[in-house]
């Protein structure tokens, strides 16, 4: 999976971990678990359970709206505009997403706003209305410059960066993942530092800079690994296994399809687990090893036939 295709969009953004209208310390129990249940839901998310963080998060959701938590309830929304997003339900991203950042303007809080404005920003992305999210994108920039969100600021240069490789607007697209990634290393967000270096790799092969790529993707996968970003770390495996293929190198090539094999079906990521395993298949081949070849296809079929 390249982090330059929409899904990472998502996962840039969620990278960071639960931002604006983040609680303190001090909250009441049942508003601390809000939080808590947020959190948790996050982690589902970084260990490649969608279904179980969408779970709970509409626990966080539910127990906000109990409370009259408008904040809470702000941050719940956007967490299941991200799982309605990676489930491919776009629509409803947005609609989560709006009434999230429309609680965000009710409550004035400015940094539940800039997070509000960039998921609209990648919900409008991945509904293909470019003008749309360019627009959102300004204004969250804008917001988080006023108001020093730096973070909130690393978030919406990744994802206008996104959106300005997808428009063909290189140039900038990497002007805006350079300050990203200086602005997530000052402030040590290792998560958002493997994005912004993986976002740079897929754009050093767009524009032919093969070894700038490599490097960026192996920066991506040691910070992934450090940080245990499980479906992060399959794609740079992905990620660096299509570059030693088309170099012509496919037993270096069968190395990091393997890995990243399995670790998707370790995952249970099925469709994942069978385009990596599609990859593995092509490099043995590429490199005479056509019995092994052959059993890693006898397991692709077995893993088809499953219900």
């Amino acid at each position: 999976m390249n982090r330059a295709a929409p899904v990472v969009l998502l996962l840039a953004l969620l990278t960071g971990g639960c931002a604006g209208g983040a609680a303190s310390p001090e909250l009441p129990p049942l508003a601390a678990k809000v939080r808590d249940l947020r959190d948790k839901g996050s982690h589902a998310l970084v260990r490649g359970d969608v279904a179980r963080a969408g779970l709970i998060f509409d626990d966080a959701r539910r127990l906000a709206e109990s409370l009259d938590d408008r904040a809470g309830l702000a941050g719940a929304l956007n967490d299941l505009g991200t799982v309605a997003a990676l489930q491919g339900d776009y629509p409803r991203a947005a609609g989560l997403h709006r009434r999230a950042h429309g609680i965000a303007v009710e409550i004035g809080d400015q940094v539940l706003a800039v997070e509000g404005l960039s998921y609209r920003g990648q919900a409008a992305h991945l509904l293909g209305d470019h003008a749309a999210a360019l627009g959102h994108y300004a204004q969250a920039l804008a917001l988080s410059r006023e108001i020093k969100d730096r973070r909130g600021e690393a978030v919406v240069l990744n994802n206008l960066g996104l959106l300005q490789q997808a428009r063909g607007e290189l140039d900038h697209a990497e002007q805006n993942f350079r300050q990203a990634l200086a602005i997530n290393t000052e402030l040590n967000e290792r998560r958002s530092t493997a994005s912004n270096h993986s976002n740079l790799g897929a754009l050093a092969e767009k524009r032919g800079r093969r070894m700038e790529a490599r490097s960026r993707y192996e920066q991506a996968l040691v910070l992934d690994k450090e940080t245990e970003n499980r479906p992060a770390i399959e794609a740079d495996l992905v990620n660096l296994g299509r570059l030693s293929e088309e170099e012509n190198r496919p037993e270096e090539a069968m190395g990091f399809y393997e890995r990243a094999y399995r670790g998707y079906l370790a995952l249970n990521h099925v469709p994942k687990a069978m385009e990596a395993g599609k990859r593995l298949i092509r490099a043995a081949k590429a490199a005479g090893r056509d019995a092994e070849a052959a059993a890693y296809q006898a397991e692709l079929n077995a893993l088809a036939a499953q219900p």
